[in-house]
């Protein structure tokens, strides 16, 4: 004979309790993909430098004249904000000392950056990311990301992390904007067309 409860399901306290468990599994889910995305920008941050001193075709010529590093934001500027102090920590690239700023992806796409200017990406640009590779090209900027699939999707460079840490490089934006990159960088690096 089975017991009339057994057949009834959980009762109010289970299924409170199942909620709760529910939730705090997904907070820590959440947490966890933004400590890991947290991690890829320290690290992208600390390894930005070097891609910068691998552009051949940043000219050593007026070492004096700063080089624009754009910190790209699209809803978050929050996110740019935490990079942008970082970045600004960053030893001159090629000769050059950086000037860091902020911007929104409207403000850079209206205000024309010089040619080789570096622009770090923030945050995930979803359906825009196109329209600033697109720009980006026109251009000839290179573009940084720290976020997975970004290099897969025409944006200049990032990085792989496993358990080594490589360059990534998209090799069809090199082409489109001519810039040059040290042959040592392009041989460890892992490569997009």
């Amino acid at each position: 004979m089975s017991r009339p409860d057994a057949q009834a399901g959980p009762g109010p306290r289970q299924r409170y309790g199942l909620a709760l468990l529910l939730s705090l599994l997904l907070v820590c889910v959440s947490v966890d993909a933004d400590d890991r995305l947290e991690a890829r920008v320290q690290i992208d941050i600390s390894l930005l430098p070097a891609v910068g001193a691998a552009n051949q075709s940043l000219s050593k010529k007026n070492p004096n004249i700063p080089l624009p590093v754009y910190v790209v934001y699209d809803e978050n500027r929050h996110a740019a904000e935490r990079v942008a102090p970082e970045l600004a920590k960053m030893k001159p690239v090629r000769g050059h000392p950086v000037a860091v700023s902020s911007v929104s992806l409207d403000e850079l796409l209206a205000s024309g950056p010089t040619p080789m200017s570096i622009v770090f990406i923030a945050e995930k640009l979803d359906d825009k990311l196109d329209l600033l590779v697109r720009f980006g090209e026109e251009r000839r900027l290179l573009l940084f990301s720290p976020h997975r699939g970004d290099v897969e999707r025409g944006v200049t460079a990032g990085f792989r992390v496993t358990d080594r840490v490589l360059p990534m490089v998209n090799m069809n934006y090199l082409k489109k904007t001519n810039i040059r990159m040290k042959a040592f960088f392009l041989r460890i690096a892992v490569k997009h067309e």
